[in-house]
């Protein structure tokens, strides 16, 4: 096994790199998709809400440390599809306004060296591979668009409908949320989904969440000239020996180390995973890691921002599967207020671009 050359290299398998993955496959070319997890497992405990969020059954059990040694345990997983095997499946587009320079209450975004036009055709792509369900002209924020959804919205239960058109006799704009399900309200006999209350955060016993798994990873693999090794950890990258190209990756299976060569290394291993893999790589020529001139990597906050806002009445809600209602009304802020204050983007899983001026080894790609 150790020695292997291939044409590219995947390490991950999340909503990066599986979806690199599918598109990949067809290519023919040699292809290797690293993954650290093994595929998650299909059992009872998937709907079980003590087993999911009490006991963390399909988080890590990993240790992180923070700055000051404080012990730190990370709500991430590691199997095949990454953390999209938990997530919720809303799935946004960024805004045109959001690639530009942004003014937040606590500072300044920079401009993003790529725009939205230069992302709209893959967002086109990526929407109907992940069988994204919405509607669109509802949401006055959304950004201009060159198809239709592929899949009719997913429909209000009675008292979410309710709170619907609630908001719309304030003014507001409540839309459909754009999810990424597996359903069909019209031909529920067929329809992989079941409109469940074990969606978001659960792992989907039925196989019905759109997650990089299913769409695209088991897919990709019916390809012979890809090849999946799971419960392979990257530990580091090799460069070659100017420390201009990454031409190979040491890998832990099974307690024992191989080495992978490839003419195209992807890390798609995670934002916070992808940075630790960069700096664990530091060598003679990158004494601070990869892709690190800036020596910012691995140093920035990297979160998915959180506010619940909880409203309290005397009217019961009997709603099963309630995730299906939106509104963006204040994402720029209100009147009063002029910084935005509703983030659309649901998902951060699909990676990061710097704008930090870096100077990345050539033949690899971070995402």
């Amino acid at each position: 096994m150790t020695g292997q050359h291939y044409d590219i290299i995947i390490i991950g398998t999340g909503a990066g790199g599986g979806t690199l993955a599918y598109r990949l496959a067809p290519t023919g070319k040699k292809i290797l998709v690293l993954e650290r997890g093994t595929f998650l497992p299909r059992e009872k405990e998937n709907w079980n809400t003590v087993e999911v969020f009490q006991k963390d059954r399909y988080h890590t059990t990993e240790v992180w440390y923070t700055k000051q040694s404080e012990k730190l345990h990370p709500g991430t997983g590691y199997w095949v599809g990454g953390n999209t095997k938990v997530f919720g499946g809303a799935l946004f587009r960024l805004r045109e306004r959001d690639f530009e320079q942004v003014k937040h209450r606590g500072g300044i975004s920079p401009a993003w060296p790529l725009k939205y036009h230069d992302f709209e055709p893959y967002y086109t792509q990526a929407e109907k591979l992940y069988q994204v369900h919405g509607q669109r002209g509802l949401d006055p924020t959304e950004p201009p668009t060159t198809e239709t959804y592929s899949f009719p919205p997913v429909s209000h239960e009675p008292r979410i409908q309710e709170i619907h058109d609630d908001l719309q006799k304030k003014g507001l704009h409540p839309f459909y949320l754009p999810l990424a399900i597996r359903l069909s309200e019209a031909n529920r006999v067929l329809s992989t989904c079941i409109r469940c209350n074990t969606c978001d955060g659960f792992p989907c016993l039925v196989n019905a969440k759109s997650d990089a798994d299913i769409s695209c990873v088991r897919p990709a693999t019916e390809y012979k000239n890809l090849t999946l090794l799971t419960e392979a950890k990257v530990l580091r990258l090799l460069t070659n020996s100017s420390g201009l190209e990454v031409q190979g990756v040491e890998t832990a299976i099974q307690g024992q180390l191989h080495s992978f060569y490839a003419d195209i290394v992807v890390v798609a291993c995670g934002a916070i995973n992808s940075a630790a893999l960069l700096l664990r790589s530091a060598n003679e020529k990158h004494p601070n890691g990869l892709a690190n001139t800036s020596d910012q990597v691995g140093r920035n906050l990297m979160k998915h921002q959180n506010g619940a806002i909880v409203g309290v009445t005397k009217k019961s809600n009997p709603s099963v599967f309630q995730k299906t209602l939106a509104i963006n009304d204040f994402y720029w802020g209100e009147p009063d207020f002029d910084y935005p204050m509703v983030i659309a983007c649901a998902s951060k899983e699909t990676g990061f671009i710097s704008t930090i001026p870096i100077t990345i080894p050539r033949h690899l790609i971070v995402c």
